[in-house]
């Protein structure tokens, strides 16, 4: 089992969204005659195997119970509590399993650390998953190690986002539609509210031998509920559409309400998902047709359709399938529709899909935007809600941006739905505060939101040439959440390209702390720091931008380098002037320097030389130990008096001994650095 736990963690999790919800049936266990271990194994690997996930947790409990040096079975049971969303749980057995045999069981590591994160504890995840790639070294190493530094921004990211937007309120539906088992995939169909769900709010058990065995009882089925103001009906069950013995969810309704998109599924741990449309005619919905193999191709799930049209009114169906050609685990996928024709699904590229899983689609024709989730992308939790401009035509802007809080958490958020106004919406989660027949994450719950009052906030700016004062033209620039302490580093969130005069923007929220920077081959990036602490109305704010040009072998000057008289140990307010060459070299992340420490011309030749190597040194050591920046990055290099910038014996205030100072000796003792080569190219240096 610890081999497929890969491909179970992501494609599990989040392959329909419906798979989660299914795995809370209890199977009973049978048993209550004296413990058998082996029997006991048996039937937790085959409750396991079949998704009654809550009996394979606690038929593993049982055998640790009785035999408390059974290690095997750690690694089983936090998959187990992971795949039921006890997060805690499964953080502790992980954490278990990884003690257990660091040697050979390191992936344990990399789960305990995803756990703990969407238990929000993201410092102590942080330092799991920053251990876990340093230790990791299989075969899938690279993608592993990929997907562990996406996880430490997403905990950087979470922490800086917090705070949510304070004009947001989110209001979790009451009985009247939520039940304890799970409910989602929200949809408006004029004053209905249609969802799936499976409306149980007690403990559905089967027992060992299936006798009392129900199915219809682990069904996934449409409900609806009449929505009068903020008021919502009991829902009831929608079942025109239903098929024996199959799941159907995910209701899409055409903006004439004449047509309705839904899935319908087969199977329970892994249930493969067909998408198919009915029509309604004379106020009756009509038996529902399967949409063609182009759409639902053979061998893959499709599923969680969503129709929309794109700003010149081009009607587009968008889903999500595991079918071959994407980008790994499940992708977002769209078709054309022409005279009611389904023409062949495209994927929605790279600005979209990961190598992992985006699902739930939703698309906005008022303002051509997607909305859809992933745990792909830099995250708060599991599966995160992002948006992004562009249509079906592919032409997406250039990132995904992050919703935040209060949309996203540190557990998983899905099925982001606009309601009857701009102002306001749904989602999905599984979050702190949903009912639930076991554990406080267990299950799905629909939510809604509603903006009290709506604050836009934007920043622009132009990218010049710090020399010419010339606008750039194709110069990067990437929009962070920024943090006051240094080791922590910033988190791209969004990016735009400068175009000339035309200004780059990014939409922005309040009480955030920001950066801009802007990157440009052959010039040193360029930073701006701003925040949105204390905006109370709408604005967009102004920052440009001014590249320097990357000179080699250049030298600049780094001023307030201090140290006492004939020492070279840095004094504490040097450190900040590193600072800033700390941030040159996190910013320009290829570029090799030197780094020289120069004196003036008072004492011996050598003195002066072994003074000034000490001294270089000494700045290269704080940025290597105490800024991380790697060692073969920088070149320390005393030049003592060999390369004074001004003759001092020609000015009459300069003495010769250690009798004063002048402005020349300052100026000739400096440190400076310049960039000497590239780490993807030739060195330059020579000694």
């Amino acid at each position: 089992m610890k081999k497929s736990l890969p491909l179970m963690v992501t494609g599990l999790r989040l392959g329909t969204v419906l798979l989660y919800l299914l795995s809370g049936v209890w199977l009973s266990n049978a048993a209550d005659e004296k413990f058998n271990k082996k029997r006991y194994m048996k039937a937790a690997e085959s409750a396991f195997k079949e998704g009654s996930i809550f009996s394979a947790t606690d038929l593993y409990l049982k055998i640790l119970e009785n035999d408390p040096a059974e290690k095997s079975v750690l690694f089983n049971l936090a998959q187990s509590y992971f795949i039921a969303r006890d997060y805690e749980n499964a953080a502790s057995y992980f954490k278990r399993a990884y003690e257990a045999d660091s040697v050979n069981n390191i992936t344990a590591l990399y789960y305990a650390a995803n756990a703990t994160k969407m238990n929000g504890n993201y410092p102590e995840a942080f330092s799991m998953f920053e251990r876990f790639r340093k230790l990791y070294k299989d075969a899938d190493g690279a993608k592993m190690k990929k997907w562990a530094r996406t996880e430490m921004d997403g905990c950087n990211f979470a922490q800086r986002e917090a705070q949510p937007d304070p004009f947001v309120k989110v209001t979790h539906l009451g009985k009247e539609i939520n039940s304890n088992y799970g409910d989602l995939a929200p949809a408006l169909d004029g004053d209905s509210l249609f969802f799936a769900s499976i409306h149980s709010d007690t403990v559905i058990t089967i027992a060992a031998d299936r006798s009392n065995e129900k199915k219809e009882d682990v069904l996934m089925k449409l409900y609806y509920s009449q929505i009068s103001g903020d008021t919502y009906s009991k829902a009831e069950q929608f079942t025109k559409l239903s098929q024996e013995g199959k799941h159907i969810s995910n209701p899409s309704f055409t903006d004439d309400g004449l047509k309705m998109y839904y899935t319908i599924c087969d199977g329970l741990l892994h249930p493969t998902c067909e998408i198919y449309v009915s029509e309604r005619k004379e106020g009756e919905w009509q038996a529902g047709t399967k949409l063609n193999e182009l759409i639902n191709a053979k061998g893959s799930t499709n599923t969680q359709p969503w129709y929309g049209k794109t700003p010149n009114g081009t009607e587009v169906l968008y889903f999500v399938s595991n079918r071959e050609g994407g980008r790994g685990g499940n992708d977002i996928w769209y078709s054309i529709i022409k005279k009611g024709e389904y023409l062949a699904p495209r994927n929605c590229g790279n600005k979209v899909n990961t190598d992992r899983d985006e699902v739930t689609p939703y698309y906005d024709s008022k303002t051509g935007t997607l909305y859809f989730s992933s745990n792909g992308w830099i995250s708060m939790g599991g599966t995160d809600i992002y948006k992004i401009q562009g249509d079906a035509s592919g032409k997406f802007s250039a990132t995904a941006e992050n919703m935040g809080a209060p949309f996203n958490s540190s557990c998983d958020d899905n099925y982001y739905r606009l309601g009857k106004t701009d102002e306001e919406g749904y989602f999905v989660s599984n979050r702190p505060g949903i009912f639930s027949v076991r554990g406080k994450t267990c299950c799905y719950d629909i939510f809604s939101y509603k903006y009290d009052r709506r604050i836009f906030v934007a920043v622009k700016g132009r990218v010049f040439d710090d020399e010419t004062k010339q606008t750039i033209t194709g110069a990067a620039v990437n929009l962070s959440l920024r943090s006051s302490n240094l080791t922590e580093g910033d988190v791209t969130i969004n990016t735009d390209t400068s175009r000339g005069e035309t200004p780059y923007f990014f939409n922005l929220k309040t009480e955030k702390l920001y950066k801009v920077t802007g990157l440009k081959e052959g010039y040193f990036t360029a930073s701006q720091s701003f925040s949105t602490q204390g905006i109370t109305k709408s604005d967009t704010l102004v920052v440009d931008l001014y590249l320097k040009k990357l000179v080699k072998d250049k030298a600049y000057r780094l001023n307030n380098i201090y140290y006492d008289f004939d020492k070279w140990d840095l004094r504490p307010e040097s450190k900040a002037t590193l600072d800033t060459l700390y941030q040159i070299l996190v910013e320009n992340p290829l570029i090799i320097i030197e780094l020289s420490s120069h004196t003036d011309t008072r004492g011996s030749d050598a003195y002066n030389l072994n003074l000034s190597q000490k001294r270089a040194e000494s700045c290269v050591n704080y940025l290597i130990n105490e800024r991380k920046i790697p060692a073969n990055r920088i070149i320390a290099k005393g030049y003592g008096e060999t390369k004074t910038l001004d003759d001092c014996s020609k000015y009459s205030d300069c003495p010769n001994d250690q009798s004063g100072d002048c402005d020349c000796h300052q100026l000739n003792r400096r440190t400076e650095f310049k960039v000497i080569g590239e780490l993807d190219g030739k060195l330059i240096y020579e000694d």
